[in-house]
């Protein structure tokens, strides 16, 4: 994963949409996670090169996966799918006979507050 975006103050948050929304505090919480992804896909899609060889290209098979947990931690993994993560790997870190034209890592990092904006304003707006 290229990193994390971590919310302040989102647990009581979450506590407080859970206390309110019961069962649908968890549908908000997935239906936020996967629209944040969607946010660094996006920006994913807008970075990558495209080549001009007639084949399935980087920029058409990135995807959001579906909410996943890990130590209590709920996230959406993004970039690009198997058939083309192996090309994806090429571009982003380079190699010895081309230069890295990384895609992935400063989408992140360009959106990242933007995706916490986004989540917090989801989160808030299910508070009211």
């Amino acid at each position: 994963m290229a990193g994390r975006v971590e919310l302040q103050g989102v647990d009581q948050m979450l506590a407080a949409i859970r206390q309110k929304m019961g069962d649908g505090a968890k549908k908000l919480e997935n239906k936020a996670l996967r629209e944040g992804g969607q946010i660094f896909a996006a920006a994913q899609r807008d970075k990558v090169p495209v080549s001009t060889i007639d084949h399935l290209h980087i920029r058409d098979d990135i995807k959001v996966s579906g909410v996943r947990s890990k130590d209590g931690d709920k996230y959406v993994a993004v970039g690009p799918g198997k058939a083309t993560g192996w090309r994806a790997h090429f571009l982003e870190f380079g190699t010895s006979k081309m230069n890295a034209q990384p895609f992935i890592y400063p989408s992140f990092h360009e959106q990242k507050a933007r995706v916490a904006q986004f989540m917090a304003a989801e989160f808030r707006a299910a508070l009211n």
